[in-house]
């Protein structure tokens, strides 16, 4: 905003005083005339200081007179009170004299004096009175005489200031006499505390007429003290007039009262002072203004020339074309650049006509060209086109101006080459249509506008979001995103445009119907020339079809990966590199190689890692796949090895290679075949076993019933031989019912078992009530606790595995001794469990054989005479961990062995056989 302050018009006196003042300030050097205003000033201030101070001394003399004459007439009318009370006194005395004595009146100073006693002797012993005014106060009561009141003449010789008064008592009784002095008189006539006066009336001394605290220690005297002032005024005291002197000076007072006192004085130096350095103020600003007026000039004087030469050189060095044309159509002025746009310089251009260089310009006719081609006289930006000096037509635009000068019409005429400018309309032209036509959506936002509005939008952009230009433009380009505004990709295109930089991103964006669409979006920032972001170009794709399919495939993968992850076989993938790149957790588990380790690996070193890890490698024949030959299958995938490992544990590994593949990927597939060749072996084993068993009693049977057959034998031998052929029927019998017993236990893994809960001491007491030995008269020796003990088993499966530990305990302790059992306790956790301890004190087993004990057709005993089949402890083992528990085996060779059967409880156990039961296990 433009202040602009009034100017203030001065008198014209004034302002022929202050041009005279500044003439003359001019020629006088400036220290001489600083001294002259400085003397000037302070001789001003003398004088005006004095003339303060003489007011002040004349109003303090009129001070002085009148307290004089305050005094006068405060004197006055003291004489005038004693003069009544001694005529009252007369009187008194006249009316009441009885006696003949003299008396006085000490409150009123009146003494009555008797004809007798008028002598100078008596008067001085009447009122002690010194011997000179006794004389002088006899001598004057002799003339005192009538009704008159009489003032004595002073005493002869006398300096103390007092004289006598007296009035003659009626029929010459006497007189009454009283005693005036400056001492009592002047005291009780002080006017005020601003003077220190001394008074004389009767007496030669003055008397201070002040308090005594600020009374002097001596009389006045004529010292020639400052400010002092002495009068004489007339007093009237019976008929006499008396001459009352008064001297006196001021006060004296501290330093802030007489600062105060002359106050008036100091207020007229400070004022001298002021005017003077205002004085000096003043003619030192006149000067600055002189000196700063000229300086200001001669600057201006200076820009003016460097303004004239700068915009000489401005027209000089403008790109476009400035031509001065008169009002008959005549060049008169050109810059520079007439030169490069024309081809004329200016000195060739000078005088000639305007439409030499532009034809559409001719003299005679720039009235009307200005009024069709402009207003109020300008014309801007007016298309049209110039001539080269060649003769080579161009286009151009121009702006004029016209105005009038000094009657003379002057015409400005601008002109710029537009060829570059057409080009590069016609190069945006081509853009824009390329960018119309372009499948990818545009966008372009500017940053230096609030909000960030959109300011183009292309028609692929219109066919992708179903807006059309311009319901999107001015707006911000989250309308897309409208209430979905928290995603990765927005935080990043925000992050990237705080910096400036260019992002790509995915983000999902909502059409104008409202569907959803994933758009690639990118975004490039553009830059002024001053480096400055101002634009933001993006350029969107729409990818939802993309992203529908590789969701899709994402899926497939994580399930193929979970199937990857998940599967107990091992998978090494290679590379077309012949890099290890993907291995499995399976593998980790089964070689112990971690795929931190040997990802990135060639084959050679994953080879050599495995290979370490081997006690040997031999080639396994395998069938190939259904409706493959063995020749296309082994170029598939290769031969079949079987890798033997020692670590991290003894297993067997068998390994294909598949080759090739569109992604000549490489894939190793390992299988952990170890359990499979251990239940091999473990099935021809029970073959063989199976074999064996079966074959011993069939073989007895076979051979006893073929003797029967071709023989005749006693009938005592024929029993015998029968006895033989049941016995071993049996026994076929059992190994038959065990192994069926312990396929269905296997196969059906507890399915077909009928638990329930129940007490075990009536379970354990009826299998032991129904247990039956052939030739063995031992009966077990068992002790159970009174307490319910409940547990959730198969009755018949339970007692069937008791049975078979109970009927071992016989078989192997054939030379005798007792058989125990008994229940023990244990906690696993917050779940209690219950032991079926049975002890026996037979043959034992060595570690070797208990190691075995629960393998099929193990048999501790191998001379034969301890019949069995070998499986009874395997169907212990499979019932009793069926039903959650655990059997627990100890032996020791020649002493005997202790079997123990762990099943969870459901209720019972009681803390005191708790206590035992920890205790016998320890």
């Amino acid at each position: 905003m433009n202040h602009r302050r009034d100017a203030v018009e001065l008198p014209a006196t004034l302002e022929r005083l202050i041009s005279a003042l500044e003439r003359l300030t001019g020629r006088i050097p400036l220290g001489h005339a600083l001294t002259l205003i400085g003397a000037i000033g302070v001789l001003l201030t003398a004088a005006m200081v004095f003339t303060v101070w003489r007011i002040e001394a004349e109003r303090t003399r009129h001070e002085f007179d009148a307290d004089a004459v305050r005094l006068q007439m405060l004197l006055q009318d003291r004489l005038m009170q004693r003069v009544t009370t001694l005529e009252q006194a007369a009187a008194w005395f006249g009316a009441n004299d009885r006696g003949t004595a003299s008396a006085t009146w000490p409150a009123a100073r009146i003494v009555r004096v008797k004809g007798e006693a008028a002598s100078p002797a008596a008067l001085g012993r009447l009122g002690g009175y010194p011997p000179a005014e006794s004389e002088a106060l006899a001598s004057c009561l002799v003339h005192v005489e009538g009704s008159a009141t009489t003032l004595c003449p002073p005493a002869t010789g006398a300096a103390s200031g007092s004289r006598f008064m007296a009035r003659a008592l009626p029929a010459s009784r006497g007189w009454v006499v009283t005693l005036l002095n400056d001492a009592d008189l002047l005291p009780a006539a002080l006017p005020r505390g601003d003077w220190l006066l001394w008074a004389r009336l009767f007496g030669k001394v003055p008397v201070p007429l002040h308090d005594a605290a600020g009374a002097p220690s001596a009389p006045m005297l004529d010292d020639g003290t400052r400010n002092r002032w002495h009068r004489d005024v007339g007093i009237m005291l019976a008929g006499e007039r008396l001459t009352l002197t008064l001297q006196g000076h001021e006060q004296a007072r501290g330093w802030w009262q007489g600062l105060m006192r002359y106050a008036s004085v100091w207020a007229a130096a400070a004022f001298g002072l002021v005017c003077t350095l205002t004085a000096l103020h003043v003619y030192l600003m006149l000067i600055s203004t002189r000196r700063r007026a000229a300086r200001m000039a001669s600057e201006m004087s200076a820009e003016l020339q460097r303004t004239q030469s700068r915009n000489q050189a401005v027209m000089d060095t403008a790109a476009d074309a400035i031509v001065m044309v008169d009002g008959q159509g005549l060049v008169r002025w050109c810059n520079q650049a007439t030169t490069s746009i024309f081809g004329r310089p200016p000195d060739v251009l000078m005088g000639q006509p305007i439409n030499s260089v532009l034809p559409a310009l001719s003299p005679d006719g720039l009235d009307d060209w200005f009024a069709n081609h402009g207003f109020s006289n300008r014309v801007i930006g007016c298309e049209t086109t110039g001539l080269r000096n060649e003769g080579t037509a161009f286009p151009v635009a121009v702006s004029a101006s016209r105005a009038t000068l000094d009657g003379e019409r002057i015409q400005t005429f601008i002109v710029r080459d537009t060829t570059d400018a057409k080009w590069a309309e016609q190069e945006l032209i081509l853009r824009d249509r390329a960018l119309a036509s372009s499948a990818d959506g545009v966008v372009i936002a500017s940053m230096t506008l609030p909000n960030h509005p959109v300011i183009y939008v292309n028609a692929a952009f219109e066919k992708i979001t179903g807006y059309e230009a311009h319901e999107v433009l001015g707006l911000n380009c989250s309308l897309l995103q409208r209430h979905d505004r928290n995603q990765p990709g927005i935080e990043a295109m925000r992050e990237a445009i705080r910096e400036g930089r260019p992002c790509q991103v995915v983000v999902r964006n909502y059409r104008k119907d409202g569907s959803l669409f994933y758009n690639e979006l990118a975004i490039s920032p553009v830059l002024n020339a001053e480096g400055e972001l101002t634009h933001y170009v993006g350029v969107q794709s729409d990818i939802t079809d993309r992203i529908a399919a590789e969701q899709v495939l994402q899926l497939r993968t994580e399930r193929l990966n979970a199937v990857f992850d998940l599967s107990p076989d091992g998978f090494v993938v290679l590379d077309k590199r012949g890099e290890v790149s993907i291995v499995n957790p399976a593998f980790e588990r089964m070689t112990g190689l971690l795929a931190a380790d040997l990802v990135g690996q060639s084959i050679e070193a994953l080879e050599e890692q495995l290979m370490a890890r081997c006690q040997w490698v031999e080639s396994d024949a395998v069938a190939p796949h259904e409706g493959q030959s063995a020749e296309s299958d082994a170029r598939q995938f290769g031969p079949r090895e079987l890798l033997h490992l020692h670590t991290p544990c003894a297993r067997t590994l068998t390994r294909r290679v598949r080759h090739g593949g569109q992604d000549n990927e490489t894939v190793m597939y390992f299988r952990d075949v170890t359990h499979e060749r251990e239940v091999d072996r473990m099935k021809s084993e029970f073959l063989s076993m199976a074999a064996h068993e079966l074959r011993t009693p069939m073989a007895s049977i076979f051979g006893f019933t073929e003797l029967l057959l071709k023989r005749q034998f006693s009938d005592e031998r024929r029993n015998d031989m029968l006895s033989t052929i049941h016995r071993q029927a049996q026994v076929l019998i059992n190994l038959v019912n065990e192994l069926l017993d312990l396929a269905r236990i296997e196969s059906r893994r507890g399915k077909d078992f009928k638990r329930e809960r129940q007490m075990l001491q009536p379970l354990i007491e009826g299998t032991l009530s129904g247990l039956l030995v052939h030739n063995d008269p031992r009966k077990v020796d068992y002790r159970l606790p009174e307490e319910p003990i409940v547990v959730d088993v198969d009755r018949e499966k339970l007692s069937l595995a008791l049975t078979n530990v109970l009927s071992n305990a016989y078989k192997y302790s054939p030379g005798g001794g007792a058989i125990e059992l008994s229940l023990l306790w244990r906690s696993q956790g917050a779940q209690g469990e219950v032991g079926i301890q049975v002890t026996d004190h037979g043959l034992g087993m060595t570690p070797d054989q208990l190691e075995r004990v629960f393998e099929r057709f193990f048999r501790a005993d191998t001379s034969g005479n301890i019949p069995g089949t070998g499986l009874g402890m395997t169907i212990v083992k499979e019932i009793i961990e069926l039903h959650g528990g655990q059997v627990m085996l100890t032996s020791e060779h020649g002493v005997g062995t202790t079997v123990v059967l762990w099943l969870p409880v459901v209720s019972g156990a009681p803390a005191a056989q708790q206590g035992e039961s920890a205790a016998a296990l320890a």
